[in-house]
This record gives structure tokens, sequence and C-alpha cells, in this order.
């Protein structure tokens, strides 16, 4: 009953998720998409879809491709191709209820049945009633493996094949049950959990060596290798049918497959954020992997039970486990050791609830707490220092929303104390600006910079503005013609000390005056400005931008300005402009947007925005090549 109710409450969450969450899931939600809707591999439709862009994919041979093994979307794909036949429909049009459906067939129903396996194994080799019942409970309720079932992901696949391959192995080495089913069993379970968790290799070959070694290796020679290539034969075949050689494309990571520009944009993982780029030294990253804010025993310190059984080989050298135990802890250090030596990969696995990649050995570390809760179960003391560690595993287990796509509860705690910082930063701006205008002309008159902005008035009619540039006023003074176009047009010269814009300076210092010996107003300070009033501009962020400027998209740095005013009713609101500066346009502007927002409430109560229409010339280019 307390699986069901666990499964229960999994599926509650999981009807109660958004679909395609992260980038992760839509990685392989895009390639079962294009398998069905297109019959390839290549994800360059789907991805221009809303909603649907990744950043976990690769560029090859001009093409996009899910950077996952293509394996596990390959299958899961014949499941969305028989949904669609019985349903009509479609991953688009109906993508809530059939990533549900698909999800609750590959996660949650396959990992009740290994948690009723699992307990069964566990009932089979502890004798103590509590140490079953805690058992059954932290696997059902206190691990971090719990998030991800409800989401397309590798590692609960992985986790309930090896889940189903243990039970079998424990059978026939521990159990003496030597039937060659199982044997056949236990390499298709553990073969299938390799595909999806290719670390995991030691696993199988682990398996393969005990096996030969307390049954006949004949046996399984014939049965276990070949069952357990079926599936590792399928990971290959999809491999080769989808890049076109049999080396998966993940391990092309640090290329030019995974570090590409494309269209002007570059690859998320030319230059990663946040947790994703490495900072920590090898010290940092174990501490944090284990103890910290990621850490296996600080996030389900149940598992110090599991070190606890370790540490005391004296209380299982002579148990039929032993060699199961003994196994637990040669792959956990090898793991461990895997995942440091790859210092250009210490991302903790991105941001997720868990140290992904150690997810598969759930079942290992859980096993392992047989001979402790053997040896002191009856203790009422030791039930209850176990009752102390299962909750907060508990909650970690069950702390994020609906997604495991979030930070762990002791990251934001610690970020939240300042005793982390995994952030970028804010760029800054190379000097101080309070104009929307970044850039100005120098030299003689060029009469190709120029650049014309276009936007929709609230009452529908078009309007424009065109900057360009009107020559030297003298040594240090340049001309700027502004023509405004609404429902008549308008042009005006304004004479700008170069000096002082370059040097940062507010408008009243560099607008000198205008061209036609009329005196400057505030009307037109204002324009310079943006907003109704001197204001400094921030800087925001780098984004690249698409524009009908040009094919690739153009690098911009964003900034803001605003001022707090009263409105004509009377009430306090605040105008703001978003500016998207750009070197490769004249006049460094490529868009903005004004908005005026209620003070009090942050109400939009009006916006209008400006987009690059046409200009004179462009000064450089992202291409990367491509017709």
């Amino acid at each position: 009953m307390m699986i069901v109710a666990a499964m229960s409450v999994v599926t509650a969450k999981l009807i109660d998720s958004p679909p395609l969450g992260s980038a992760n899931d839509r990685s392989r939600w895009c390639t079962v998409w294009s398998l069905v809707e297109r019959g390839t591999y290549q994800i360059d439709e789907i991805r221009k879809v809303p909603g649907w862009d990744t950043i976990d994919l690769v560029k090859h041979e001009g093409h996009f491709y899910s950077s996952k093994p293509p394996l596990l979307p390959y299958l899961v794909s014949e499941i969305y191709r028989a949904i669609r036949r019985l349903t009509g429909w479609t991953l688009t049009s109906h993508t809530e209820e059939i990533t549900n459906i698909i999800l609750f067939l590959i996660n949650i129903l396959p990992m009740g049945i290994a948690l009723w396996a699992l307990y069964g194994c566990i009932r089979r080799h502890c004798d103590n009633v509590f140490g079953q019942l805690f058992l059954l409970t932290a696997a059902c309720w206190g691990t971090l493996l719990l998030p991800f079932l409800t989401v397309f992901n590798n590692h609960t696949i992985a986790t309930t094949a090896f889940i189903f391959a243990i039970v079998l192995a424990v059978q026939i080495i521990a159990d003496g049950r030597h039937h060659p089913w199982r044997h056949a069993a236990c390499g298709l379970f553990a073969g299938w959990g390799v595909c999806n968790e290719l670390p995991a290799a030691l696993l199988g070959i682990a398996l393969f060596l005990l096996l030969c070694w307390h049954s006949c290796w004949k046996r399984t020679a014939m049965w276990f290798v070949t069952f357990s290539l079926i599936p590792i034969g399928g990971f290959f075949i999809t491999n080769y049918h989808a890049t076109g050689g049999w080396k998966p494309f993940y391990m092309y990571y640090g290329t030019e497959k995974y570090e590409f520009v494309h269209e002007g944009i570059p690859s998320y993982w030319l230059d990663p954020k946040g947790v994703d780029k490495p900072r920590d030294t090898p010290l940092e990253y174990f501490t944090h992997c284990t103890i910290g804010h990621h850490g296996i025993l600080s996030l389900t310190p149940i598992y110090l039970l599991t070190l606890w059984s370790w540490l005391l080989p004296a209380t299982w050298r002579k148990r039929p486990l032993r060699l199961l135990f003994a196994l637990s802890v040669a792959l956990t250090l090898a793991v461990l050791a895997f995942y440091l030596s790859r210092t250009a990969n210490y991302n903790y696995g991105g941001v997720s609830v868990a140290l992904r990649w150690t997810l598969w050995l759930t079942p290992f570390w859980l096993l392992s707490m047989i001979p402790v809760l053997e040896q002191w179960g009856r203790s009422l003391w030791f039930r209850i220092l176990v009752t102390v560690l299962l909750t907060p595993s508990i909650f970690s287990a069950w702390y994020p929303g609906n997604a495991p796509w979030t930070q762990p509860w002791i990251y934001q705690w610690m970020k939240s104390a300042k005793w982390i910082d995994y952030s970028d930063g804010r760029p800054q701006f190379d000097r101080k600006h309070f104009s929307w205008i970044s850039e100005l002309p120098d030299g003689d008159l060029q009469e190709d910079y120029w650049i014309t902005f276009s936007a929709v008035g609230t009452d529908g009619e078009f309007e424009e503005i065109k900057l360009q540039d009107g020559g030297r006023a003298n040594a240090r003074e340049r001309i700027i013609t502004i023509t405004r176009t609404d429902s008549d047009e308008s042009v005006r010269q304004f004479v700008v000390d170069m000096e002082a814009f370059q040097g940062g300076e507010p408008v009243v210092e560099f607008l000198v005056r205008r061209n036609d010996g009329e005196p400057l107003t505030d009307e037109d300070r204002e324009f310079f400005s943006g907003v109704s009033g001197p204001s400094q501009y921030f800087s925001s962020r780098v984004r690249f931008e698409r524009s009908r400027l040009r094919r690739d998209a153009f690098k911009t740095h964003q900034g803001y300005s605003y001022v707090t005013i009263k409105g004509q009713n009377g009430r306090t609101v605040k105008q703001i402009r978003d500016v998207w500066y750009c070197e490769d346009v004249p006049f460094g502007i490529l868009k903005w947007e004004d908005r005026v927002i209620d003070a009090r409430t942050n109400a939009v109560l009006s916006r209008k925005f400006w987009h690059a229409a046409d200009a004179g010339k462009i000064f450089a280019t992202s291409s990367d090549g491509e017709e």
C-alpha cells in the first residue's frame, strides 16, 4: 500500500506539472516529435516552436540534434506514435495530455513495480521488521530519485532497470536460483540500464564477473551476455542512424558540435552561465557533492546509515549480500572519482535538486543499510536516530514543487546567507550612459550613417524616427539630424559635444544647441534622455536579438532608465525606457521600449515598442558562414 500511495502522489504531481519544463526534457521531446512527425532525428523545425527550444543540442552537418543518446527517444516515439493513432492528438496540440500519459507509462508504473521487487528482496535479507519498514519508507518517500519521475529523463529509467537487475542478481548469487531466464533477464535489464546511464557500464561488467564466479560461466555467457547485447545493440544502431557514426553526440562535448555560432547566436556551451560554469576547486566540489549544497549526505542523511555500514565490514562480511555491499562501495568511489576528475564539468548536474549522475546508485545505498538496521534495529534510541535522519531526507525529496529542475533547498539557503555565489554578475557598460543613443560617427560626413526606427502608436498610427549623421560642426562638435514622422513630418538638427558624449556626461552637458539657432527646449532634452528628466541608464544583461536588418542576430547590451513622476490624473507613475544597445548599427541602438507603470501596483498603463526598420550600413556580422 505504501508503494501505491507514493506512486499515486507522484502521479498527482505529474498531472500538476507543466510539460516541457526544462531544456533537458525538451531535448528528448524534440527528438520524439521529429521522429514521428518528420521521420528524422533532426530537430531544426520543432525547436523553432515557442516553448520547445533547448540548449541541450549539437550542430552536426548543418542540422541540429538532441545531445541525448537516441535509443530512449526512439522507443518513446513509438509509444507516441501509438497514442497519436488512437486519439489523433499530437505533441504540439495536446502536449500536456500526451507527455503525462507517456511519463506515467515509462517512469511511474515501472518504478512502482521495481519498488515492489526491491521490497521483496529486502524482506528476504532483512529479518528486522523495523528495518524492512524503514527501507520501504525511505525508498518510497526519501530519495532524490522521486522528483525525476515527473519528467522525461534517463536517470529514473536506468535506476528502474538496475533495481530489477540487482534483485535478479541477488536471487542468483545469494539465493542460489540459477535458472537461465534469470541470467537472461538480469542481462537484459543491466544492458538497458547501461544504455541510459553510460558510466554505469562498470555495474554491467561487475554483474557479469559476479555471475561467472557464483554461477556457471557458460550460462552467464550464453544468457546474461546475449540478452544484455539486445539493448546495447539497439543503442549503437539508433546512434548510427542519428549521427552517422558509433560515437554518441554527448561525447563531443567541448568540440565544435557543442560550441558553435548559428545565425549570429552562440550556443549556450560557448559561455555557460551560473552553476554550469566551473568555478570550484576539486576539494570544494567534493565537499559540496558530499556534505554541501548538493551533498549526498546533507540532502539525504539516511545515507549516513549506508556509510556507517560500509565502515563496519564486520557487520556484513559473512552475509549473503556481502559482495553486493562491497560492490556498492567500489561503484560509489569509482563514480565520485570519475566526476571529480572531470574538472571542466564541475556543475553538479546543472540546475537540479540532486547530483543526477549518482541517482542510479540509490538501490545500492538502500540495500547497504541492511547490516546496521539488523544490528541495532531493535534499539529505541537507534529507531529515534534513523527517524531523525529520514525526516530531512523526505523533505529534500519533496521540496521541489512539480519538477526537479530547481536548486536544492540547502543551495537556496546557502545562497541567501551569501555563503555561495555562482552568479556571473551583471555586465557593466564601458562608460556611463545618460542617453538611449550609444554611439556617434567620427571623421567626415558619412552619408550612409543612418538608421530608421518604427512603432505603432496607441491610436494605431504608424510612427517613424530616423537618426542621421549631419557631419562635423567643428573639431569638437557633431551634427545629428532627427526626422520624426507620424501624422506629419518634422526635421531638426542638433549639435552634440563629442567629448562630453563619449565621456558619459548627462544630456545637459553634451547637447549643445539646435543647429537652426532656436533655443533648446525640455522636449529636446527629453528626446535625447528618453525619459522625463535626467537619469542614468543601468546595465541589465547581454542578449542576442533578431532584427529585420539581417538574418544573423545582433549582440546587444540591454539597459534601462526610469524616473518617477506625477501622471496627468495625479497618480504617481514610473516612466521606463528599456534599450538594446548594439555596436553593429549606426548610433549604437537596435531597439527600445517605453513603458509607463503604476508606481504603487506596478500595473502597466502604456507601452510602445520601437525597432530598427532600416539602416544605411551595418558594421559587423556574427554569421557562422551558413547560407
